[in-house]
């Protein structure tokens, strides 16, 4: 089943590939850390590659707040110290309620990773350097070409 026949969905992209365990048990702790989440009687995730990425759909059977969302994140980031991408999304078109915006949760992440590095003694430099402690990624999300993002 394609990501398209899913009304709601979770996305995760990851460079490994997880086992059926893994996967099992994301469902099952999203389940009870989130209510109504996913049909009682039919849980589906579809996997596929794409650039060598390893992409998880799983079908939901609602829009997501962004609580929730939040909730997914650390589920997610507990469940693998991996790199990867989370997307919450839905097929159908919505409108964002004024004075309310969208959570982009790659940019949560990184902004998380550039605190726990400062607080560790790392600052910006425009070379990796472990020994002076200097990365170019120390800067805000939006502001790293993709080559920085990749790394």
């Amino acid at each position: 089943m394609s990501k398209k026949n899913f009304k709601h969905h979770i996305r995760i992209q990851l460079n490994e590939e997880l086992d059926k365990h893994d996967i099992t048990g994301i469902l099952m702790v999203l389940e009870k850390s989130i209510p109504n989440i996913f049909d009682v009687d039919k849980k589906e995730v579809n996997y596929h590659t794409e650039d060598n990425k390893h992409l998880y759909d799983f079908k939901i059977e609602r829009s997501l707040t962004e609580a929730e969302g939040e909730s997914i994140l650390h589920v997610i980031e507990r469940w693998t110290s991996n790199d990867f991408l989370l997307e919450v999304t839905t097929t159908e078109d919505y409108f964002l309620p004024e004075n309310e915006y969208e959570v982009d949760f790659t940019s949560m992440k990184h902004n998380r990773w550039m605190d726990a590095k400062v607080t560790e003694g790392w600052r910006y430099g425009l070379e990796f350097n472990e020994t002076e402690k200097t990365d170019p990624r120390l800067r805000p999300y939006h502001e790293l070409t993709d080559k920085l993002k990749e790394l």
